[in-house]
């Protein structure tokens, strides 16, 4: 019964640890510090609402395979809009545009990933994929 308790207590830090797009200030400190608890990279998504781009990525993002590819690592999304917070985030990681798509290792060096987004989800996908196993195999 002990053993029991013990595998479902992992289950759920597991599940936690790992449960999709958050969003916000907040949620993105939480998920800076799951990280570096977990030695694993973590994904930064800098969007804005108004921004046509970014509803593009968002129409990306909803692709079952593409969705796939983030369904296992901790990704937050960042609206420098929403207030100083994220503003401060989105300066921190150099953003110079939006969208913007970030893998930060453990160690905190971050990696800005490159979206195709004028071409189709299947290079998208394409792009994404080798992107994000070459970043989480380091």
């Amino acid at each position: 019964m002990r053993s029991s308790f013990i595998v479902a207590c992992l289950l759920l830090f597991t599940a936690t640890l790992f449960a999709g797009w958050e969003s916000g200030a907040a949620s993105y400190d939480s998920i800076k510090v799951r990280a570096k608890t977990a030695g694993v990279p973590y994904i930064v998504l800098v969007r804005a609402d108004w921004c046509p781009w970014c509803r593009k990525l968002d129409s990306f993002l909803d692709d079952n395979a593409i969705d796939a590819l983030f369904r296992d690592k901790l990704a937050v999304k960042i609206t420098p809009d929403n207030g100083d917070a994220e503003r401060k985030t989105a300066k921190d990681l150099g953003t110079k545009g939006f969208p913007s798509l970030f893998v930060i290792q453990p160690n905190g060096s971050a990696q800005k990933l490159s979206l195709p987004l004028k071409g189709t989800t299947k290079d998208m996908l394409d792009a994404l994929r080798s992107q994000l196993d070459a970043l989480y195999k380091k």
